[in-house]
């Protein structure tokens, strides 16, 4: 049997086991997951965007220069 099991998923786990020992009522603890959740995701797209934007610039600006060099010897 063969379980992947990311850095990411022990995190979650680790912060929601976290959030459930809390002691608060459950429409707070769900709020907390829930504002978790969406940290979580603004995180994952502004790496897509930075590693997007990575991609451009190295697509716009290294690959002329490297070819403008080799051109010109």
């Amino acid at each position: 049997m063969n379980v992947d099991i990311s850095k990411t998923k022990l995190e979650r786990a680790y912060f929601a086991a976290r959030i459930d020992e809390l002691r608060m009522n459950g429409h707070e603890r769900w709020k907390a997951k829930a504002r978790l959740a969406q940290a979580e995701a603004m995180v994952d797209a502004l790496a897509a965007i930075v590693s997007g934007a990575k991609r451009l610039l190295r697509s716009l600006v290294i690959r002329p220069l490297r070819r403008l060099t080799t051109s010109l010897g």
